[in-house]
Order: structure tokens, then C-alpha cells, then sequence
């Protein structure tokens, strides 16, 4: 089975991001807390912790849904977030997919 490895390296990618404007902005807090959660995940998808599996699908949908709100809204760079949440919820959805086949045929 293949692993996850697109998201891993693109939650580590977003948590270097995070890590970069908690530097930048005065809201060290909230980018530092988000930064942290995707290293867990991406270190969890590493593992195949099944329970990490599922938290990073529902946070990276919910990160997608409110990037394409904030694109809708006028803000062109929250794009490049949806692009790359859109690329771990499809590689995930792929990896739960093959999951489910493999488990159907034995």
C-alpha cells in the first residue's frame, strides 16, 4: 500500500509556513498552535495512526472549505492553501480508498 507521503511533506511544508508568520505577525500564539498540529498530523500520517488519518481529513477540509471562502472573498494567496489542502484531502481520500480495497479483497 502506498504510504501518505504527499501529505506529510506538504503538512510539514504548512507547519514551516505557520512557524514563518507566527515570526512575522504579533499573533505568536495561533500560528505557533496550528504549526504544531501539523507537525502531530504529518507525524501521525507517518506512522498510519488511523486516528491521525481521520483528524487531518476533517481539519484539512475544514482549512479547505475557509480558503475557498477567503479566495471567494478577494484574498488571491489563500488559493495557494487551497490548492495544497485540496492535494492532502485527495491524497488522503486515495489512501482510505486503497485501504478499503485492500481490505475488501482479503
Amino acid at each position: 500500500m502506498k504510504k501518505l507521503r504527499l501529505s506529510i511533506y506538504l503538512l510539514f511544508l504548512q507547519g514551516f509556513f505557520l512557524l514563518y508568520f507566527a515570526y512575522q505577525s504579533g499573533y505568536y500564539a495561533v500560528y505557533v498552535l496550528f504549526a504544531l498540529l501539523n507537525f502531530l498530523l504529518a507525524s501521525g500520517l507517518s506512522r498510519e495512526n488511523r486516528t491521525a488519518v481521520k483528524a487531518s481529513l476533517i481539519y484539512k477540509g475544514i482549512d479547505l472549505f475557509l480558503s475557498v471562502l477567503y479566495l471567494m472573498a478577494g484574498d488571491v494567496l489563500s488559493g495557494i492553501s487551497a490548492a495544497v489542502d485540496l492535494l492532502i484531502v485527495h491524497d488522503i481520500i486515495g489512501y482510505i480508498q486503497g485501504i478499503q480495497a485492500e481490505e475488501k479483497s482479503q
